[in-house]
């Protein structure tokens, strides 16, 4: 097959990493520890077709927050947490029931539960946010963003799409940023809308990489996509079906202006 045919294949068969950046969404992940390598902040920064406006925090008592920062002409929109890693000791947070799935129903993809920590109420009529906290192991926090206009008109129920940004020394994936779709009740009503989650093994990023103290690092994804849930056989290898996922997508977030 011509050498020039191939690329621009692969091309379309990308979600978030498409050749010279035309067809990502997610375009980098940045990781920042404090001095004291005891807080962490972690962001998954999207491209410049993002231009939502939407912003907001949620504090996790005294150790940190979850927020979304909106795109401006100086800075591009972002998901992450800014937190102390103590919380992963809070009694509080021990005591709730971990989780292995998304909220729209869809595993995660770790190899272990954790704790997801969630306001009484949402944040906003428009979106809420999530904690999670590995209760377990001490080494994984994370964030997910739950936007209300996100129903099965902007991206499928059933459906996760990931990237891994970061792997660990074996291999394994360190840090994870996924956009999923809605879940729906039985009769076929939103149950929940579909989000954007970020999650990172900070353990593993502070003691596996050459990391300055107080300054950013910046990690970009892998080529290719991982898709998971139950509607997941149809995109898989449809590249004309991923790109309009993507539109879809940037379409719902980019409405909300």
């Amino acid at each position: 097959m011509n050498k020039s045919i191939l690329t621009f294949l692969t091309c379309l068969l990308v979600l978030a990493t498409g050749c010279n950046n035309e067809n990502r969404i997610i375009d980098h992940v940045t990781f920042k520890p404090s001095d004291n390598l005891e807080v962490v902040r972690v962001s998954v920064v999207f491209t410049a077709k993002i231009q939502t406006d939407l912003a907001g925090g949620f504090p996790l008592k005294g150790y940190g927050y979850i927020f979304i920062n909106p795109f401006t002409t100086a800075q591009p929109f972002e998901v992450g947490f800014d937190l102390d890693t103590a919380i992963v000791n809070d009694q509080d947070y021990v005591r709730l029931l971990p989780t292995t799935v998304l909220p729209n129903g869809i595993p995660i993809g770790l190899d272990r539960a954790l704790a997801e920590v969630r306001g009484a109420k949402p944040i906003s009529d428009k979106f809420d946010l999530y904690g999670y906290v590995d209760v377990l192991k001490a080494e994984w926090l994370g964030a997910a963003a739950i936007f209300s206009f996100l129903t099965d008109k902007y991206f499928p129920t059933g459906l996760s799409v990931n990237e891994v940004l970061l792997r660990d020394q074996d291999r394994n994936p360190a840090i994870i940023g996924s956009v999923f779709g809605p879940a729906l009740n039985s009769d076929g009503t939103l149950a929940r809308a579909g989000g954007i989650a970020l999650f990172a093994n900070v353990r593993k990023l502070i003691e596996e990489h050459t990391l300055k103290p107080g300054v950013t690092t910046t990690f970009y994804p892998e080529k290719g996509v991982q898709l998971s849930g139950p509607a997941a056989a149809r995109y898989r290898g449809n590249g004309k079906a991923l790109l309009k996922l993507q539109s879809d997508f940037i379409s719902g977030m980019n409405g909300q202006l």
